[in-house]
């Protein structure tokens, strides 16, 4: 599914909980760097058996080297190395990588060095011999510091997103307005025009197709005032096993003959409580997506289930709370996304579409009303394995006058 407005590894955006059918959690990656052939290699032993990734660098270029090839988290450097100072290179490490967590390895501790360390962006201080309980401890710590970090950006970006997408949406709004007073006189003077071509077929045909336009422009401006509105949107309860089939035949027309589209719906589905009128423009625009990403085709697989969401799910991270949900998945067999496009995914303006053929909104949109029914977007994706969107739609609270 290529992206028009579209992860991060997790299944559910802003996550960093393990992907859920999509790449395998990465080991942990510590680089040592120790002059000591001998000591480097029992310690990245020993963390290898404690499921580290270690690479080693023996002296400062090294060091620098992996820096620019590896994704390294976490550096254990020796204060004194058989070329260069320890100090100096935590110092020239964190110029190339702010976010890397270095800490100072040293069978000579003095008050004075560790200072210097910390000054020199180290996080923390280690002291030969140590045990590996105490070595095993500090890098829970150095990890979890990490997780924190990411947690605090994850928050930060999501602001930035939720500010640009109200100043996007004041705009189109505006956008919206105008617009629908234009087509408004447009509409009016068509009318007139029909009702005077009695007697010519082919220019009344050209005059209700230029009506029905018309009439797709009203929506599009009223999807955009939508977009635009704070208030909140009036919801419907809706049973996907009635609304979904229909659906299947338009996008079956509209997709081509080259996209094989299906559905399997649970026959115990529970019914969801949805924004009014944004479930059918939420699925054209994944499959549109899909469509982009199959372009010799392939299969469009729409598939709804009950799921029950515990407090231990990894899912729950990410913001998705504890309940009864509707899974609705949308899956492709395209060419799928990398992980820095996936990462992006939600971005409101980010598409990988070429200039003139996405305006990244569409993504953005879905995200949008899946959040105001209560629920998360998840991504599953992978290079050449391709895309499944999942929509955990909360179960509806009450069922009378279905």
């Amino acid at each position: 599914m290529t992206v028009e407005d579209t992860e991060l590894p997790a299944d559910v955006i802003g996550a960093n909980a393990p992907a859920q059918g999509g790449e395998a959690t990465e080991a942990r990656c510590v680089l040592i760097v120790d002059d000591d052939v001998d000591f480097a290699s029992s310690l990245a032993g020993l963390l290898r058996l404690e499921n580290y990734h270690t690479p080693i660098a023996h002296d400062p270029a090294a060091a620098l080297d992996l820096i620019a090839s590896e994704r390294i988290a976490v550096a254990l450097v020796d204060v004194r190395l058989g070329i260069g100072d320890g100090v100096d290179l935590v110092r020239a490490l964190r110029q190339r990588n702010p976010d890397l967590v270095c800490v100072m390895v040293t069978a000579y501790a003095s008050i004075e060095t560790a200072v210097e360390a910390l000054k020199a962006g180290a996080y923390d201080y280690l002291s030969k011999p140590f045990y590996t309980e105490e070595l095993l401890a500090l890098l829970d710590r150095c990890f979890e510091r990490i997780r924190l970090m990411e947690e605090k950006s994850r928050i930060a970006e999501r602001l930035r997103q939720t500010r640009r997408l109200e100043a996007m949406g004041q705009l189109a709004s505006g956008i919206a307005h105008d617009f629908n007073n234009i087509l408004a006189v447009l509409y009016s003077n068509l009318r007139w025009l029909q009702e005077r071509l009695d007697g010519q077929p082919e220019l009344a045909e050209l005059v209700t197709d230029a009506l029905d336009a018309a009439r797709s422009g009203s929506e599009l401006a009223s999807r955009l005032l939508s977009f635009g509105a704070k208030r909140q949107e009036e919801t419907a309860i809706v049973d996907l096993r009635k609304e979904l089939p229909p659906l299947m035949r338009v996008f079956t027309r509209t997709l081509g003959d080259k996209v094989a589209v299906s559905l399997d719906t649970a026959k115990d589905l529970q019914p969801v409580e949805i924004p009014i009128g944004q479930l059918e423009s939420s699925l054209l625009n994944l499959a549109l997506n899909a469509r982009d990403a199959m372009p010799e085709g392939g299969r469009l697989s729409f598939a709804a289930r009950n799921l029950v969401v515990v407090a231990e799910d990894p899912r729950v991270a990410s913001g998705l709370l504890p309940g009864a949900y509707v899974l609705l998945s949308v899956t492709d067999t395209g060419k799928g996304m990398p992980l820095a496009v996936r990462r992006r995914a939600l971005e409101p303006l980010f598409s990988t579409k070429p200039a003139g053929e996405g305006n990244g909104l569409g993504l953005a949109m879905v995200d949008g009303f899946v959040r105001q029914a209560g629920g998360r977007l998840g991504i599953v994706s992978a290079p050449g394995e391709g895309t499944s969107i999942n929509l955990y739609l909360p179960q509806a609270r009450r069922i009378s006058g279905m």
